[in-house]
C-alpha cells in the first residue's frame, strides 16, 4: 500500500513532512485539504486534529517529527536525518524550531493574510477536493474569525511573533557564522530540514512542495518584512537548502 499523507497544502508542517518523503525517494499520495475541513479528515485517517497524518501500512503517524522518523529508518545511513554522531543535536535543534518558529512564523503569516483571505484562495486550495473549493469561494470569509479564536491571532501577538522570529533567525545565523554548511556541521539533517520548511511561514521560498504567493502578491507591509527575511544569513541559508536539498 502507498502511503498517504493527509495535508492543508500550504503549512510548513505538512512541508515538513512532504520534503522528507521525497528526499527518501518514498512514493506517496497526497490528500490535501482547507483549514478545518482538514479534522475531519486527520480523524478519519487515524490521527488527531493536526496535520500532517501519514497512513502508512505499519499504522498511522499523525506528527511531522514521527514521519521524519518513520523516514530515516528506511535511509541508508549516508542519508540519515539524524545521523549517530549529530543526531541528539538534530533533534534538540528540531524539537526548537518546531515549539518556537514554526508556531510563531505561522501566526505572523496569518494576521498578516488573513484580512485578504479571499486574494489568498488561488494558493489555499491548490489540490483540495472540489466542494472544499465550492466552499471556500462561498464562505472563505468564515474562516478568518474561526483561525484568528483558533490560534489566537491579532496585532499584539503577530509582532512579538515576528520578534521571535528574527531572534530565531540571528541564532540560525550564528550556528552558521562558522562556516560549517549545515545547523550540526557538514551533513544536511533533520535540523537543516526543519528550518528550510518551516521558515517558509515568513519566506514564502520558491521551490515549496505547494505553491506559494511572492511577495508582489501579498500585502506591502508583508512583502517588506519577507524581502528582509530573505536577505537575512539565514534567510539566505533557507534559499540555499531549497535550491539545492529540495528534490521533489
Amino acid at each position: 500500500m502507498q502511503p498517504r499523507l493527509i495535508t492543508i497544502p500550504i503549512s510548513h508542517f505538512c512541508e515538513k513532512a512532504r520534503w522528507a518523503l521525497d528526499r527518501g525517494g518514498i512514493a506517496f499520495t497526497e490528500e490535501p485539504h482547507l483549514q478545518f475541513f482538514h479534522i475531519w479528515h486527520a480523524r478519519r485517517a487515524g490521527g488527531g486534529r493536526t496535520v500532517p497524518v501519514l497512513v502508512t501500512p505499519d499504522g498511522a503517524l499523525g506528527d511531522s517529527t514521527a514521519i521524519l522518523e518513520w523516514v530515516d529508518a528506511r535511509l541508508p545511513g549516508e542519508a540519515r536525518l539524524y545521523p549517530g554522531e549529530v543526531a541528539g543535536e538534530a533533534r534538540r535543534i528540531e524539537t526548537w524550531l518546531d515549539e518556537g518558529l514554526g508556531p510563531d512564523g505561522r501566526l505572523w503569516m496569518y494576521h498578516a493574510t488573513l484580512p485578504i483571505i479571499r486574494e489568498m484562495r488561488r494558493w489555499a486550495v491548490v489540490g483540495v477536493p472540489s466542494w472544499e473549493r465550492r466552499a471556500f469561494t462561498v464562505g472563505g470569509g468564515l474562516l478568518e474569525p474561526g483561525i484568528r479564536r483558533y490560534l489566537g491571532v491579532d496585532a499584539p501577538a503577530a509582532a512579538a511573533a515576528l520578534r521571535a522570529v528574527d531572534q530565531v533567525f540571528d541564532e540560525v545565523a550564528e550556528l552558521l557564522a562558522d562556516g560549517r554548511p549545515f545547523l550540526t556541521g557538514d551533513r544536511f539533517t533533520a535540523a537543516d530540514l526543519t528550518f528550510g520548511a518551516l521558515s517558509a511561514a515568513v519566506l514564502v521560498p520558491e521551490g515549496y512542495g505547494s505553491p506559494l504567493p511572492q511577495p508582489g502578491d501579498l500585502p506591502d507591509a508583508m512583502a517588506t518584512q519577507v524581502r528582509r527575511l530573505r536577505e537575512h544569513p539565514a534567510g539566505v541559508f533557507a534559499a540555499r537548502l531549497y535550491r539545492d536539498e529540495r528534490r521533489p
